[in-house]
């Protein structure tokens, strides 16, 4: 699986991400997101915990991994659910082959203190490797962050994250299909669950409309949703079903750090629409 860094990129890559992304099995819970910690807690925890959050692992060998969690709090416990959002070149030892992170576990515990020191931790059972990191969390930001992995494959190096805000809202912009070269105008209404779905994931649900497009002009995101759409860290990706037709809209992702864009990349089938896809900017109306 490609990374959704390329998602503007390569539209291919995307829609594989996408589809991984839609079809993954995570599992998790977790309050609503973004609520400042009230009450006599002490210490307080980080407005932005619970919330969305996208870290950066880099080893020292500059390998930049990217994971999305969302991460609940109760005192000053932490806990989480994290996904690594890209696959790695094989990386084959006599200890390891898949890469460092090739079985990291996505549950992850660890407490936050007074003065914003994260830690969080996972463990793979039955003796796999077990992934710690550390970091000040300062406001939406967590720095002078580090990482280990420990077991068959060893790696370590730096950590930097950032909480993102909820996806909600109307995103409008141009779409540009890499099969024909045609531009039209997309706009998609999206609004986040508040609590992670069974797989491990932020629910989306809304719709879209399309201008210009020859074979589809709107589309509402398919039910159930939990096996339809998702977001965790900057990702989404949602499958949509046409109003009339029988066409199948296919829209993912990269959210910006502000939540103000979207790079975005789509796909389109059926009911009377040949297999297109395509990229382009989506910003928040």
């Amino acid at each position: 699986m490609t990374s959704w860094e390329r998602a503007a990129g390569g539209s291919r890559a995307a829609l594989i991400v996408f589809f991984a992304l839609i079809t993954g099995g995570f599992a998790g819970c977790a309050s609503n997101g973004h609520i400042p910690t009230t009450g006599s807690t002490s210490p307080p925890v980080s407005s932005y915990i619970p919330g969305d959050w996208e870290f950066t692992a880099t080893n020292s060998s500059g390998w930049a991994v990217p994971i999305g969690a969302y991460l609940t709090s109760s005192g000053n416990s932490v806990s989480g659910t994290a996904w690594v959002q890209m696959a790695f070149p094989l990386d084959c030892t006599p200890e390891c082959c898949g890469g460092p992170f090739y079985a990291f576990n996505n549950s992850l515990t660890g407490t936050l203190d007074s003065s914003g020191m994260l830690t969080l931790g996972s463990a793979v059972p039955n003796g796999g490797p077990v992934f710690t990191m550390t970091g000040t969390v300062s406001g939406a930001t967590l720095t002078n962050g580090t990482f280990s992995l420990t077991g068959g494959c060893p790696d370590q190096g730096t950590m930097t994250g950032y909480a993102l805000p909820v996806l909600n809202g109307t995103y409008a912009g141009t779409m540009t299909s890499q099969n024909t070269g045609q531009s039209f105008s997309l706009s998609a209404t999206l609004q986040q669950s508040a609590t992670l779905n069974s797989r491990g994931f932020l629910d989306v649900s809304g719709s879209a409309t399309l201008s210009g497009y020859p074979c589809l002009t709107s589309a509402t995101v398919a039910t159930p949703l939990d096996l339809n759409s998702g977001f965790l860290g900057n990702r989404f990706g949602v499958t949509m079903n046409a109003s009339s037709g029988g066409a199948t809209l296919g829209l993912s992702g990269t959210l910006s750090q502000d939540g103000k864009t979207i790079a975005a990349a789509y796909t389109a089938a059926g009911g009377g629409c040949q297999l297109d896809y395509g990229t382009g900017t989506l910003t928040l109306q």
